[in-house]
């Protein structure tokens, strides 16, 4: 009986183990993240939206220029990691799922200064790095 009780122990305390050391914990986003808010690039076209916005409650509109009161997408997003860098730079991981059915990974930085925001979205796998030549690189401004 004890060893079935050792056993069952040592494999909860090596579950929780792996994934502290994974990093796999989760992050739960409070109220004031430096995330919420608008970011505007002008230079965007109208294949790539000029305005994004992160709202608290986990959702996000895009907007083709910045004066449209209209969303052109939206969807919903989950935090799921936060940190920062030796910099003072802050980056997330998350999830997003789009209104019209597309889901996609991304890894985003916000600038030690809180001005600029980098994401690069993953489609297959999460982004592991902020890319300036991957493809789905995008760089925004706050508003």
């Amino acid at each position: 009986m004890k060893s079935i009780l050792a056993l069952i122990l040592s494999i909860v305390i090596f579950a929780f183990a792996t994934h502290a050391i994974a990093g796999e914990w989760g992050y739960f986003a409070g109220d004031q993240e430096e995330l919420y808010g608008a970011w505007v690039n002008m230079k965007y076209g109208s294949s790539i939206p000029q305005k994004i916005i992160y709202k608290p409650a986990g959702t996000f509109n895009c907007y083709k220029d910045t004066n449209s009161k209209v969303p052109c997408e939206g969807g919903r997003y989950l935090v799921t990691g936060k940190w920062s860098d030796a910099h003072g730079n802050i980056f997330y991981k998350s999830n997003w799922v789009g209104d019209w059915g597309e889901e996609a990974y991304q890894i985003t930085k916000i600038s030690n200064s809180g001005k600029t925001l980098e994401f690069v979205l993953g489609y297959d796998e999460p982004p592991k790095i902020i890319d300036p030549d991957n493809i789905w690189y995008r760089k925004y401004t706050r508003e």
